[in-house]
């Protein structure tokens, strides 16, 4: 059985990065998603990417559902009158919430 070495800093730099680039793209919840953004800051492809970068990939959507408070972020993100700002921050936060737990 292949181990994977995830570490809690690699989480929070997904979500970091992945803030970045929908900071730098655009976020849109239906054009541009959260998931999407958090694929390319892990480097995953979904079908084609390895098992570390699906790995970090799921862990930071975790990751923003436990700082949700156990929402979906799909669901959230699509929530009427949710702006750029509003997730980004919840993007940073919840790096910073697992950097330092």
């Amino acid at each position: 059985m292949l181990t994977l070495s995830l570490t809690r800093f690699r989480v929070a730099a997904v979500l970091e990065h992945a803030a970045d680039l929908l900071g730098a793209e655009g976020w849109h919840a239906h054009l541009n998603p959260i998931i999407g953004a958090i694929d390319r800051a892990a480097d995953f492809v979904p079908g084609k990417g390895t098992q570390h970068a699906e790995a970090a990939s799921l862990a930071a959507w975790d990751a923003l559902s436990q700082y949700l408070c156990g929402q979906w972020p799909q669901d959230w993100e699509r929530r009427p009158g949710l702006t750029q700002d509003e997730v980004l921050g919840a993007l940073r936060a919840a790096s910073e919430e697992v950097a330092v737990c």
